[in-house]
């Protein structure tokens, strides 16, 4: 789990997806006049940009170099797409057995949203996804998402963040708060993983494996284990929901 998260996800018309992401994405501070080398380490990027195995064909990572650079971001993967289809260098992909990114802006296009993935990225400021099925478990873990082919999103993005000049050098790292989410939480108790910080929420479910939205916690099959940990749904702790949640 990556925390509890705004989960503000744009369907619909592309171009009008986009616009609003780009439109939030600069409310929340971040300038996109800026760059930095597409390949500086992952431990010392404020921003990536990560290519998951919906990212296609080799080919497709032109789009992802792209990005990365009108974002001010650097060239990241899931493990899959660098230790498989070998896109990226090893020492690129995040995730709890690779690299750990605590910058500010993820940006995951085909990325699925695995647990040890999202392990890797719990610390950022904020996480975005893109992704053509909106069943994807990132939708569950991102501050904004969009629903959508990558291949018509990233061209419909490149543009959008390009204000038509070279990019000035990017300062110092600021670490950007975290915002809370927007919508406001329910007050039935909540059902957590301890271990991996994993909420279950009923008005998501858990749709990749069987569980439809606005199924509540005691009506979860005994089968049921953690999407995130494999904990047992017996393992999980009934919690008040937080004062400053209400």
């Amino acid at each position: 789990m990556a925390g509890v998260r705004k989960g503000e996800i744009y369907e619909g018309d592309p171009k009008e997806a986009v616009k609003n992401l780009v439109a939030a994405l600069k409310k929340d501070g971040y300038d996109f006049t800026v760059g930095i080398d597409p390949y500086t380490p992952i431990a010392d990027s404020q921003r990536i940009v990560v290519a998951g195995r919906g990212i296609g064909e080799k080919k497709n990572m032109k789009l992802i170099e792209d990005l990365a650079y009108q974002a001010g971001a650097s060239i990241s993967s899931s493990r899959p797409v660098a230790e498989t289809l070998k896109y990226v260098d090893i020492n690129r992909y995040v995730g709890m057995s690779g690299q750990t990114f605590k910058g500010n802006l993820y940006i995951g296009v085909g990325v699925s949203g695995a647990g040890q993935h999202l392990k890797g990225i719990k610390d950022a400021s904020t996480i975005v996804a893109i992704n053509n099925s909106k069943n994807a478990a990132i939708f569950n873990n991102c501050d904004y998402g969009i629903v959508g082919d990558a291949m018509v999103i990233l061209p419909l993005l490149i543009k959008e963040l390009d204000n038509g000049e070279a990019k000035k050098p990017a300062p110092p790292m600021k670490k950007i708060k975290r915002s809370k989410p927007r919508k406001m939480a329910p007050t039935n108790p909540i059902y957590v993983d301890l271990g991996s910080g994993y909420e279950y929420n009923p008005e998501l479910g858990d749709p990749e494996n069987g569980i439809e939205p606005g199924t509540p916690f005691d009506k979860l099959p005994d089968s049921w284990v953690s999407p995130v940990s494999g904990e047992a749904k017996d393992q999980f702790i009934k919690m008040d929901v937080p004062e400053d949640r209400k």
